[in-house]
C-alpha cells in the first residue's frame, strides 16, 4: 500500500532518512550523455557543494550520500525540533542563506540587515521560517532547484530536471541506518565504475577515507561513527570509523569477487553487534533497492510504524527476516 510521503516523514520526531531523485528519462544529466555527446560530471560537484551548504542552514546531518551519472542517494538525519530551540535571529539569518541574492554582498550588508529585521518583525512569517528549517520536503527542493536552474542555463534550454518528486525511506533502527550506509556507498562499486572505494568520486566513503588520510592523528579511526556534514547536536552511532569502513571496503571486495567473499574475523563481530545475519547481509546490501520498500528496520519496527500509521502491512517483513538474526525490538 503506498504511504503518503506527509505519514512517513514525522514532522515532530527526528529520525534517519534516506532520499533518492532521479534525472528526467533516466538521463545521465550528471555524468556523460550519449544522447549529446557532452560531459557533465561538473554537475554533481555543484550538488555535493550546495548539499553541504544546506546542512548548515536546515536541521539535517548528512552520513551518507552517493552522486551518480543519473541519481543520487543521500542517508540524512533530520530533527525537525531544533529549529525551535533556535532563536528569532538565527532562524532570520539561516532563512536568508536559503536563497542566496545580491544582498549576500557586502556592499549590500546594510539592506541585508533591515531584510532580517522584517522577518524577525513578523512572527508569521517565523513561525512558517522555522517550521520549514526542519522539514525534509524544503531541504531537499532547495538542494534539487538550484541545480536545474543551472542545468537548463548551461543548455539554453527549459524542463524538468529531475524527475517527479524526491523518493523517501524511513531508516527505523540503527542496523537499518549502518546497512542502508554501506549500499548508498556502495553504488559506483555496484555500478562496476570502480572497483576501489577511494576511487568512487562524489561519496561519502571517499571523504571518509580521503579524511582518514590527511590526519595526522589517527586516533578518530576508533572513535564512534560521525555524520559526514551538518553537525545539530552531540549524536554518533555505536560502530566506530574504522569498523564501518572495514565493513564496507570487505563488502565493495565481495561484490567485485564473490568468491573471495568469506567474512573477515574482525568483521563478524561488527554484523553480531547490530544484530545482523552474516550470511545474508551482503546479498541484502546488493538488492537493497528491490528488498525494502518506504520503511528499512526490524520486524518489530515495522509493524510497530503500520500500526502508527493505521496500515494492516507495510512491505519489508520479509526482506527484515533475512537481514536481522531475530525479531527485534
Amino acid at each position: 500500500m503506498a504511504v503518503a510521503r506527509r505519514n512517513l516523514v514525522d514532522k515532530e520526531t527526528p529520525g534517519f532518512y534516506h532520499c533518492t531523485n532521479r534525472c528526467v528519462r533516466r538521463a545521465f544529466l550528471c555524468g556523460f550523455d550519449k544522447e549529446t555527446g557532452r560531459n557533465f560530471d561538473h554537475r554533481k560537484a555543484w550538488l555535493e557543494k550546495r548539499m553541504f551548504v544546506l546542512c548548515e542552514i536546515f536541521s539535517v546531518e548528512i552520513y551518507a550520500y552517493a552522486i551518480m551519472d543519473n541519481h543520487y542517494h543521500i542517508v540524512l538525519y533530520l530533527d525537525p525540533l531544533a529549529p525551535q530551540q533556535w532563536s528569532d535571529e538565527e532562524v532570520a539569518e539561516r532563512w536568508l542563506k536559503v536563497y542566496p541574492s545580491r544582498l549576500d554582498l557586502p556592499e549590500n550588508a546594510h539592506l541585508r540587515e533591515m531584510k532580517k529585521l522584517a522577518i524577525m518583525d513578523n512572527p508569521e512569517k517565523l513561525k512558517e521560517y522555522r517550521t520549514r528549517l526542519g522539514d525534509l520536503s524544503w531541504f531537499m527542493r532547495r538542494l534539487n532547484e538550484p541545480l536545474a536552474k543551472l542545468a537548463n542555463q548551461e543548455e539554453f534550454c527549459t524542463g524538468r530536471f529531475w524527475e517527479g518528486r524526491f523518493y523517501s525511506q524511513a531508516l527505523l533502527d540503527e542496523a537499518a541506518v549502518l546497512s542502508c550506509m554501506a549500499y548508498v556507498d556502495l553504488n559506483p562499486v555496484r555500478a562496476r565504475i570502480t572497483e576501489k572505494l577511494e576511487e568512487s568520486h562524489h561519496t561519502s566513503i571517499k571523504q571518509r577515507l580521503d579524511d582518514i588520510q590527511s590526519q595526522t592523528n589517527q586516533s578518530k579511526l576508533d572513535s564512534p561513527l560521525e555524520t559526514i556534514a551538518g553537525h545539530i547536536r552531540e549524536r554518533k552511532l555505536s560502530i566506530t570509523l574504522r569498523e564501518y569502513t572495514e565493513l564496507v571496503e570487505w563488502a565493495g571486495k565481495s561484490i567485485i569477487h564473490p568468491d573471495k567473499a568469506a567474512i573477515p574475523p574482525h568483521v563478524a563481530p561488527v554484523l553480531d553487534r547490530l544484530n545482523l545475519q552474516q550470511n545474508h547481509w551482503l546479498k541484502q546490501i546488493e538488492s537493497y533497492g528491490k528488498q525494502f520498500y518506504r520503511v528499512v528496520g526490524s520486524i518489530n519496527k515495522i509493524r510497530k510504524r503500520a500500526t502508527e500509521l493505521k496500515l494492516r502491512y507495510l512491505r519489508g517483513i520479509s526482506a527484515a527476516q533475512k537481514l536481522y538474526n531475530s525479531i527485534a525490538n
